[in-house]
């Protein structure tokens, strides 16, 4: 590129700095704040905006690399070709944590609160199985790339209520474990920056990272392993605490009796959904009947959910929470489309509450809760 044309692109990227870091800030509020998140396998979330010199060194490759006949990319289209001029970094503990928080991304698709522009794309420096005990393909061929992660395009969606003027932006979502993520760092500030900055390492040393990244990667497959020995004693004992047939458990290394897809996929319970649709007048989202199911198991009610529902969750009950949501935010529950999810769950976490802790509780909890959403919608 000519100089003034990466002077057009830095000119104006300064100008949407700001605009970007509304958006990073968002991001990471909606998924914090979201009740229906799946918060036990979320460990951090961060963001970083791309450096400007790196925006400029990366436009200017790709100009180079471009087919014929395909248009450069310049100061009026860069936000639409560069897809990670944010990066949002979500980083959880587990391996298997990973496609819960895919399985959420899913749902709030779904929801048209995000849009899936590209993705997902797995840039792994190498492949290996989720599961212990599972063999690589024969023959694959490990090759190094000095990076490791699952990223997301995305955009906002036409359901989101986020601030004005965020829509048009573009991002990348990129999920890691929290291993991944310590090998990244180190790999990228010892490795990565000195050979791009023109510093030609040794093979010696190249082949070290190479084999700390193997060992991370071991070191999260066991880690995986061991937290799932430690889910299933934990079920086990539970069962023989309550006099139940205990589940079956196999305690044998590289073997934990898990199906992996069935561990990502949600119990929709039609029962609860019909229920639900029958006394409020809509279909609940599965993100909503996921947190139901979620919820019901943390307070001890996971068996015969939605008998449970029926119990709890009655007409009279909803009645006092709408009665409590008009005195407090002066509107109607389950009005506005948009804030549905967060209108059930609230819902029912009071009837919750008023089973356990008596109404007096359940109030005011539900008044602190809503006096908190206004505030934040008020920021």
């Amino acid at each position: 590129m000519l100089e003034y044309q990466k002077e057009a692109i830095l000119i104006s990227f300064l100008n949407e700095k700001e605009r970007y870091k509304k958006l990073a800030e968002y991001i990471v509020h909606l998924i914090g704040d979201d009740p229906s998140s799946p918060k036990e396998s979320l460990h951090t979330i961060i963001y970083r905006i791309k450096d400007e010199f790196r925006i400029i060194e990366k436009i200017d490759k790709q100009n180079k690399e471009l087919e014929v006949g395909v248009p450069p990319i310049t100061e009026k289209n860069y936000q639409s070709r560069v897809g990670d001029l944010l990066g949002v970094r979500i980083i959880c503990l587990r391996l298997s944590d990973i496609g819960k928080v895919e399985a959420y991304l899913g749902f709030l698709s779904e929801e048209k609160i995000l849009r899936f522009v590209k993705g997902p794309d797995q840039k792994r420096s190498f492949i290996l199985p989720v599961d212990p005990g599972e063999s690589t393909t024969d023959g694959l061929a490990l090759t190094y790339s000095g990076y490791s992660s699952i990223h997301y395009q995305v955009e906002l969606g036409e359901n989101s209520d986020a601030p004005a003027g965020l829509k048009d932006l573009q991002f990348e979502f990129q999920l890691r474990t929290i291993l991944e993520e310590a090998w990244g760092e180190i790999d990228h500030k010892y490795r990565y920056v000195r050979s791009r900055s023109g510093v030609a390492l040794p093979d010696y040393i190249h082949t070290g990272f190479y084999n700390f990244s193997a060992y991370l990667q071991v070191a999260a497959l066991h880690a995986e392993y061991l937290c799932r020995l430690a889910e299933a004693y934990t079920l086990k004992k539970t069962a023989q605490i309550k006099g139940e047939p205990a589940t079956p458990f196999i305690n044998q290394p590289g073997s934990i009796g898990i199906d992996e897809n069935e561990a990502f996929q949600p119990s929709l319970l039609p029962a609860i959904e019909n229920y639900l649709e029958e006394i409020l007048g809509f279909k609940v989202t599965v993100r909503t009947l996921t947190y139901i199911e979620r919820r019901l198991d943390e307070v001890g009610f996971a068996e015969k959910p939605h008998e449970i529902i029926q119990k709890i969750f009655t007409k009279d009950r909803l009645l006092q929470f709408k009665a409590i949501f008009r005195e407090t935010l002066n509107l109607n529950p389950f009005t506005n489309a948009k804030d549905r999810n967060i209108d059930v769950i609230n819902a029912l976490n009071f009837a919750i509450f008023d089973e356990l802790q008596g109404k007096r509780v359940a109030q005011e909890g539900l008044r602190s809760v809503l006096r908190w959403r206004k505030e934040r919608s008020n920021c």
